[in-house]
């Protein structure tokens, strides 16, 4: 049933049902009336179903399953898109199904071609539950993704950044700060549970911040020099979160509490290995942890992949060594890995990873790597983050923002 609490919803829902149901009717006897091959006993008239019953069902549909749903008729499409059904339907307790983005380019490292959301399944080929090749997803790399919402942007420019919701088909276009183009920095997308505000983080020698709904960016305090293994950071825990080498070759995790605004330090397992092997290793999130993957010589000279996790946030005694993967063969699997991150935890317990651009999952019990491909589609050049999709719309969080919204 649907939550008490949203009794005012369906009401509302209701009321705009009846008129739209009302003219699809219309609608559809003017096109019966013009086209005489086609009988009532043919046409598959949803609008014949009683409207609760239709609701009932839709609030128990997964996500990727209601944007079919939309280009069944007008009455679905426009109260899909709803504000007051994203209400009841994000008020549900069962939280949306994790699946992969994957953004496919021609060339590595640019921008580009098509976005693809992908359900792995345990054969391959995968399903593609749908495929983005609208603006902005042609002129932008994946940053991350937050609650249903992607941070994209130029990589090659640093401006500009968007905000989008592929379910709804939403996007807007966040206005320039002032980062200079022409240096490296670094970017990240969260959301802030204690003001319950969406903010984009940006920075080289100053923290610049893009809070949802105000329609400027922030400059905030000096950052303290570091190298940074990845542009982009993770976000975990109401945190950005960074793998650094500071300027005495010390590496740690830097993260930037979107709360208090704030840079804050955790440290890495007890082990000089990081100091050394920095750029094989990658930040991420593994199940309800953070965790480090990397490519490691074992003591006996054989290379392997290493997953660490942090079972207790912030507790450097917590790091323990999750995974140890033998490495795979070129032969194999037609790569050699110089570096490899986790990109999600399925339901089964396999983990996707992205192998270098080369989307990947392993199977913990049968200890074996398999190619994602979806459709059977081999993809190249592969940024891959794990998404969950959301009806949230951009129109309620970026009110009074005065950035344009678009759709796709």
């Amino acid at each position: 049933m649907a939550p008490a609490s949203g009794s005012m919803e369906i009401q509302e829902i209701s009321i705009k049902a009846n008129k739209l149901i009302l003219e699809d009717e219309q609608n559809q006897g003017t096109a019966a009336a013009a086209t005489a091959t086609i009988t009532t006993g043919e046409r598959c008239n949803f609008t014949k179903l009683p409207w609760h019953g239709v609701l009932e069902i839709m609030l128990k549909v997964p996500i990727e399953g209601l944007m079919r749903c939309r280009y069944v008729c007008k009455a679905w499409h426009e109260l899909l898109l709803d504000p007051s059904f994203a209400k009841l339907y994000n008020g549900g307790s069962s939280s949306p199904a994790v699946v992969v983005l994957l953004q496919s380019s021609l060339f590595p490292h640019g921008n580009s071609g098509a976005l693809y959301l992908i359900e792995p399944q345990e054969e391959e080929p995968s399903t593609i539950i749908a495929k983005f090749d609208h603006f902005p997803y042609l002129e932008s790399t994946l940053v991350n993704s937050c609650n249903g919402l992607i941070c994209s942007c130029d990589i090659r420019m640093g401006n500009p950044i968007y905000i989008s919701n592929p379910v709804r088909g939403e996007f807007l276009t966040l206005p320039k700060g002032e980062t200079n183009p022409d240096r490296q920095f670094v970017s990240g997308f969260g959301f802030s549970a204690k003001s319950n505000q969406y903010k984009v983080i940006k920075y080289s020698k100053f923290v610049e911040i893009y809070t949802l709904g105000t329609g400027a960016w922030r400059r905030s305090k000096r950052v303290p020099p570091a190298r940074h293994q990845s542009l982009f950071g993770i976000f975990f825990n109401g945190a950005l979160h960074w793998l650094v080498k500071l300027p005495n070759q010390s590496v740690l995790i830097r993260c930037f509490d979107l709360d208090d605004e704030k840079f804050q330090t955790i440290p890495l397992p007890l082990s000089t290995f990081y100091e050394v092997n920095f750029i094989r290793t990658h930040v991420g999130v593994l199940g309800n942890c953070l965790c480090l993957s990397s490519i490691a010589a074992s003591i006996s000279s054989v290379w392997e992949i290493q997953i660490w996790v942090m079972k207790e946030y912030g507790v450097r005694e917590s790091w323990i060594k999750e995974l140890t993967i033998k490495y795979p063969t070129p032969v194999e699997y037609w790569w050699s890995l110089q570096s490899i991150k986790v990109v999600t935890c399925l339901k089964n317990g396999e983990v996707v990873f992205d192998c270098e651009g080369c989307p990947a999952v392993y199977n913990v019990e049968q200890e074996k790597f398999r190619l994602l491909k979806p459709n059977g589609i081999s993809l190249t050049h592969v940024n891959g983050i794990a998404h969950a999709s959301s009806f949230v719309s951009l129109k309620d969080i970026a009110m009074g923002d005065g950035s344009k919204l678009f759709n796709f």
